[in-house]
């Protein structure tokens, strides 16, 4: 089952339909989250949202005791978040993308974007974004997969070792080409060789 944290956007329903075609899917608000029921998943999403990180101190709670644990993807403000926790920096942008579709460049050779080309159309929707400059304080595992060819803004990133991943962009959209491959792409690096998600004890 893929757990699906909400912080109560409205993009989280579009985000449960395309979840739903990989596997069960369960939507819980971020503050209603309880141990017994991550403990029956096998993924967790972080949703998308209004704010910033610091705005939900439950998801960052969540996130800091079950990092490692569990594949973890985070989107948009997951995105952040989960960078944000690991060491890196949260700016305002200096122009709001609010619903505008943008080509990243993205590196192919990547588990992300297995089998895709290296510029990737994607839905954005935000108004801060990861300042590059703080990158170097990350984890080295922590790989950026794509950013923005004009400003090098972050907008994707894996660490394969703790299963991360992030999309600073909407995967559900249909302004994202490939969404589909994105979703799937990643929910088969978070696959063991048994078939199923990894789990720590």
């Amino acid at each position: 089952m893929i757990l699906l944290i909400d912080h109560q956007d409205s993009f989280t329903r579009n985000l449960e339909h395309l979840l739903a075609g990989f596997d069960e899917i369960h939507v819980v608000d971020r503050k209603k989250v309880s141990h017994e029921l991550v403990e029956c998943s096998n993924m967790l999403v972080l949703s998308p949202g209004p704010g910033s990180p610091a705005d939900y101190p439950e998801t960052q709670a969540i996130y800091d005791k079950w990092r490692g644990k569990l594949p973890i993807l985070g989107i948009c403000l997951g995105f952040q978040l989960i960078l944000e926790r690991e060491g890196a920096r949260i700016t305002r942008q200096s122009r709001v993308l609010h619903g505008v579709g943008t080509d990243i460049s993205v590196d192919p050779s990547s588990t992300t974007y297995n089998g895709m080309s290296d510029v990737l159309r994607v839905a954005r929707y935000h108004s801060l974004q990861i300042d590059p400059s703080s990158l170097p304080a990350l984890p080295p595992s922590l790989r950026m997969t794509g950013h923005d060819p004009i400003g090098g803004v972050p907008m994707s990133f894996e660490d394969l070792d703790s299963k991360l991943f992030g999309l600073q962009y909407h995967p559900e959209s249909f302004l994202t080409l490939s969404g589909n491959q994105l979703i799937e792409n990643i929910r088969n690096a978070s696959l063991d060789d048994s078939g199923k998600t990894r789990k720590s004890s």
